[in-house]
């Protein structure tokens, strides 16, 4: 069975997350939370409904993305600092990689020189 290759653009392309994620980055820190909506109006599961079709599906998606997008980002804060802090090892692995992407820009594209072995850049990349 040949693997199916989807560009990516095919499946953002209908959401703009383009355009969306432009805002994010031009909005200043205490701006963006300073638009959090309240908790109860984030998990009103009373105005949940099934959507008529998927062009409804999309449009919801849309205006929730936009109308809820510093209550996203702070969930997704929050679930990205309790899986570190309950998952040592990756809190660990992770440390691990940027000490080590931080050591090799200390290079500065020079090789490494350890006596007995010669590495570039590239290879400590890899």
């Amino acid at each position: 069975m040949a693997p199916l290759n989807i560009p990516l653009d095919a499946l953002t392309s209908r959401l703009a997350l383009n355009e969306r994620f432009q805002s994010v980055r031009s909005q200043s820190l205490s701006n963006r939370f300073a638009n959090l909506k309240p908790v109860g109006e984030f998990f009103d599961l009373k105005r949940l409904s099934k959507p008529r079709d998927m062009g409804d599906m999309q449009t919801r998606v849309n205006y929730n993305l936009s109308y809820f997008s510093s209550n996203y980002a702070v969930v997704f804060v929050m679930l990205s600092i309790y899986s570190l802090l309950t998952n040592l090892l990756l809190l660990f692995v992770i440390i691990l990689v940027v000490g080590g992407m931080f050591g090799i820009s200390k290079l500065q594209g020079a090789d490494l020189d350890v006596g007995f072995a010669r590495a570039t850049s590239s290879q400590l990349y890899t």
